[in-house]
């Protein structure tokens, strides 16, 4: 399913004043529990996959961009970037630097993983013909508002009971949006490293598959 399609598919069109409103409505609720942590919010299990699988849909926008400029998969300097403002923000939240790290170096190995496989796909005759995707004014700051939602949903997931149950949650919801098990397994072990180091439980695996995948590992 390509990007643009699951991002329809959790925010439809509106056909009319109502269906506007109501559209425009859901997603906010949907939201609101980890656009606005405080001290009395609830954690919703399902907001941080469901941002997990969002940010990936903007991949294969970045993809088609990166192939028609011969540009490399891998961008380092990007990545530094995006990796020291999201600390900063952790930081300001209370978030440990490490668990931070860890959970966007799983979702950006993830992006550049679903990358490298949209690339190995031939081109289609509209993506050779159309418009190129706006990287600097629209995909990258629809990118950074994903990250600070995520930051949000990691600061309500430290001590939170539902906070085990986000990694099941979250390996369903990629499954079910087609992606490959490679991109899944790079955003569930970023997942599980940060939500170990939020949670502080640096030893105990968060779900049977997380101890069963250290055990293949370690053999």
């Amino acid at each position: 399913m390509g990007g643009a399609l699951i991002r329809d598919a959790v925010n439809p069109v509106p056909h009319n004043s109502l269906s506007s409103f109501c559209s425009w409505l859901l997603p906010v609720l949907i939201l609101s529990a980890c656009t606005l942590p405080a001290p009395h919010s609830r954690m919703d299990e399902h907001a941080l996959p469901r941002l997990m699988v969002e940010r990936l849909s903007w991949m294969d926008e970045v993809a088609e961009v990166k192939r028609a400029r011969a540009l490399p998969v891998s961008d380092p300097v990007r990545e530094a970037e995006l990796l020291k403002a999201m600390e900063q923000r952790g930081a300001a939240s209370g978030l440990p630097a490490g668990a931070v790290r860890a959970f966007f170096s799983g979702q950006m190995q993830a992006a550049r993983q679903l990358q490298q496989e949209w690339l190995q796909r031939p081109s289609s005759p509209d993506q050779k013909t159309g418009a190129l995707p706006d990287l600097a004014g629209t995909v990258r700051p629809a990118l950074d508002e994903i990250g600070i939602k995520m930051i949000s949903c990691l600061t309500l997931a430290h001590g939170s009971a539902v906070a085990p149950r986000i990694t099941s949650e979250a390996r369903l919801r990629l499954s079910q949006a087609g992606y490959s098990e490679a991109v899944i397994r790079a955003a569930i072990e970023g997942l599980e490293a940060g939500l170990r180091q939020v949670m502080g439980e640096h030893q105990k695996p968060l779900t049977p598959a997380a101890s069963e995948s250290s055990v293949r590992r370690q053999r």
